[in-house]
């Protein structure tokens, strides 16, 4: 078995992780993003939290490769540093790999958090055997990759764009990147949490499951701007299947048949029946297998 680190960096909390090559995570843990004003913070917590990890793993006879280290923002052309991310502006420009090289001692590679959860999908989870597949995580903001013939599409910030800022409610909540109404900011964990009375996702999505109204007319109200959102990406990117992940998505079908419906409603006549969308089925760590398997792929999905 071959394993790497992983880290998966995003705009509330980083995930740490040693990865097998087969996508079974060995260990796990997660500290807060605490990049507020001074990057380094961050990288000590990283540090910290992942070292036992790796140290264990090696111990067990399954010494890390290096470092997989999926990044919530656009990358500059060499994947050494974060360029753009209105969550996340202290991170832009910071010298990330080489830093976390320095500090570990092992090879990083960074990779776009949309990205590497849609290929940890493609490779290990819901998006197997898709040949056109676009992978949406829904957090803190919203991100999405696109796999086309097994090849990521990368064309801007060395990902498909920042597909979160199509404009649903030119009227609707203001976007951290300026805006108003983007897909982003109708689906984000802080637009639902505004919905359920200010409960964060975890909560709201355990009170949904035992049956609380408010709760379950939050999530449907958030799956219906999902649903609006993914029926503008189909016509750009003609995917045959969908997969919805993140802590968003990890309300399962309280947010994904209201997206379905809306999806029906809103997309044009060679979508509206042709495109599947599904769940993750990595439980809100596919970021962190995805950037393990960049790593250990030895020729990484790139297009």
């Amino acid at each position: 078995m071959r394993a790497a680190g992983a880290i998966d960096i995003g705009g509330t909390r980083t995930k740490l992780g040693v990865i097998a090559d087969d996508g079974r995570i060995v260990s796990r843990a997660t500290v807060s993003t605490s990049a507020r004003g001074e990057p380094t913070r961050l990288v000590n917590d990283i540090v910290a939290g992942l070292r036992p990890l790796l140290e264990a793993a090696a111990a067990q006879g399954t010494p890390a490769e290096g470092i997989g280290v999926s990044v919530a923002g656009f990358l500059d052309p060499g994947h050494t540093e974060m360029v753009e991310n209105a969550n996340l502006p202290e991170l832009c420009g910071f010298p990330l790999r080489r830093t976390l090289e320095q500090r570990l001692g092992l090879d990083c590679r960074l990779e776009v958090d949309s990205n590497a959860s849609t290929l940890a999908e493609y490779r290990f989870g819901a998006g197997r055997g898709a040949r056109r597949l676009l992978g949406v995580s829904i957090g803190t903001g919203l991100g999405g990759g696109v796999i086309i013939d097994e090849l990521l599409l990368r064309h801007t910030g060395e990902c498909a764009g920042d597909v979160g800022h199509v404009i649903v409610s030119p009227d609707g909540r203001r976007c951290t990147c300026g805006s108003h109404g983007c897909l982003e900011a109708m689906v984000c964990s802080a637009a639902l949490s505004e919905r359920a009375g200010g409960r964060p996702v975890r909560d709201i999505v355990d009170a949904a499951a035992r049956g609380d109204e408010r709760c379950v007319n939050a999530l449907a109200e958030t799956g219906r701007w999902l649903g609006i959102g993914l029926a503008s990406l189909a016509p750009l990117f003609a995917p045959e299947r969908i997969v919805v992940g993140g802590g968003v998505g990890s309300a399962g079908d309280f947010l994904l048949e209201p997206a379905r419906r809306s999806f029906r409603r809103s997309a044009g006549d060679a979508f509206r029946d042709s495109v599947e969308i599904v769940g993750s089925t990595l439980g809100g760590w596919e970021g962190l297998v995805g950037a393990a398997s960049v790593l250990l792929s030895h020729e990484p999905a790139e297009g």
